[in-house]
């Protein structure tokens, strides 16, 4: 009988703790959640239902039938409410173990060709003595680059190139960037002319990187802006016209984003049928960094087209593209820079950079965007890629070699 009794008054206690728990428990919630109220929330107890109201627009949410339900939601809003009330908004930033602490990385920490193993087999970065690759590179390439990376820190040339850029862009925020060479000048003007006669003020927003004097030149007797080959220590002769190319627009981008600009960078042989600038003003879009056109194949170790990048000037943007400059050796050794922005883009260092591809075919409805960033394959079209070129048609990007449209 005395088990029997004391077991009955533990019952009876637990059961009164847990009635006069729900009611302290309501108290409390409601008590925390009319405190919130102030700003966001208002609680109403009718007939034993709670319902959260919006002061912003009124409506509320279902009421809740049983107390079960009312803490797992509200528990939520509380919590939720209490951590980010006070927060700041989110500032443009580079996280705590992302790319060292926003530190620009070498060639030698970023172990490119061990950071390539489990990619695509095509084209992947191989040194089986080293897996920064420095071994296998050979030293003119090293050599080449390093004289690049050494102009973009010379603070001598820093200034005197910065004090041009801002003179010559003291009121956008957008920077086209082409560097060309005498063999590919004629579609720079042609991207020139073709956006004049469309309407499109590019000249003014326009930035060219010559990488040898009779590129300079020409460019300047066009009344472009054009980058000397000093500034970036591109002297004759050229290791390779392309790749030498693009060292100089991988230096000058990541130099334009540190000053705060956006940069649209593109070849040479891209037209414009419509401004694709607009991207950068999308709300959708704000916290993307990179957007590229696509490539549609798997031979470059990654989808993204170098032929045509809007580069937002976030700091991940700023960290990526120097740390490509410093890894810039390897577009001598893999022949190709698109190989190696793919490879950086695929690194775990850059896993926090946010970027995406435009679209190659896709028809979007928009006012001043949306539709194709399309590439042609063979200039004449027989590929069927020429075929594609409508009213929705944003770019065109000739990739064929010596075969070249001028789309006019």
């Amino acid at each position: 009988m005395g088990i029997a009794r004391t077991a009955l008054c533990l019952l009876g206690f637990v059961l009164f703790a847990s009635i006069a728990g729900r009611f302290l428990m309501t108290e409390e919630y409601h008590e925390r959640l009319v405190s919130l109220s102030k700003s966001s929330f208002e609680v109403m107890n009718d007939a034993g239902a709670v319902v959260i109201v919006s002061e912003s627009n009124g409506t509320a949410t279902p009421s809740f039938d049983s107390m079960d339900e009312f803490d797992t939601a509200t528990v939520a809003v509380d919590t939720e409410a209490e951590l980010y009330r006070n927060e700041p908004p989110l500032k443009d930033h580079a996280p705590e173990g992302y790319s060292m602490n926003n530190r620009v990385q070498t060639l030698r920490e970023l172990k490119m060709c061990e950071a390539s193993k489990g990619g695509p087999k095509g084209r992947a970065l191989k040194c089986e003595k080293d897996p920064s690759c420095i071994e296998c590179v050979p030293k003119k390439f090293l050599e080449r680059a390093q004289s690049a990376i050494d102009a973009f820190k010379d603070e001598t040339l820093r200034k005197e190139r910065r004090k041009k850029i801002r003179e010559w862009f003291p009121d956008t925020t957008t920077i086209i960037l082409i560097a060309t060479d005498r063999h590919f000048v004629k579609y720079l003007l042609n991207f020139v002319c073709t956006s004049k006669y469309r309407n499109f003020n590019v000249a003014s927003k326009l930035l060219v990187v010559a990488t040898d004097i009779e590129t300079y030149n020409i460019a300047v007797s066009k009344n472009l802006k054009v980058a000397k080959p000093s500034f970036y220590n591109l002297t004759m002769p050229l290791q390779s016209a392309f790749l030498d190319t693009m060292v100089a627009v991988t230096a000058a981008a990541a130099e334009i984003t540190q000053m705060g600009y956006n940069v649209c960078i593109q070849d040479a042989d891209v037209t414009w049928f419509r401004n694709p600038l607009w991207l950068f003003a999308q709300p959708s879009l704000a916290s993307v960094d990179l957007m590229f056109q696509l490539a549609p194949r798997w031979d470059a170790q990654g989808v993204a087209n170098t032929g045509f990048i809007l580069a937002r000037a976030t700091e991940r943007t700023k960290t990526f593209l120097s740390s490509l400059l410093h890894i810039s050796s390897l577009y001598y050794w893999a022949r190709d820079d698109q190989v190696i922005w793919n490879s950086l883009l695929r690194h775990w260092t850059f896993s926090q950079l946010h970027w995406q591809t435009l679209p190659r075919r896709l028809k979007i409805a928009g006012a001043n965007g949306g539709g194709r960033y399309m590439d042609l394959h063979t200039g004449n079209g027989f590929d069927g890629t020429a075929r594609w070129i409508d009213n929705k048609t944003v770019i065109v990007h000739t990739v064929a070699g010596d075969s070249k449209v001028f789309t006019s």
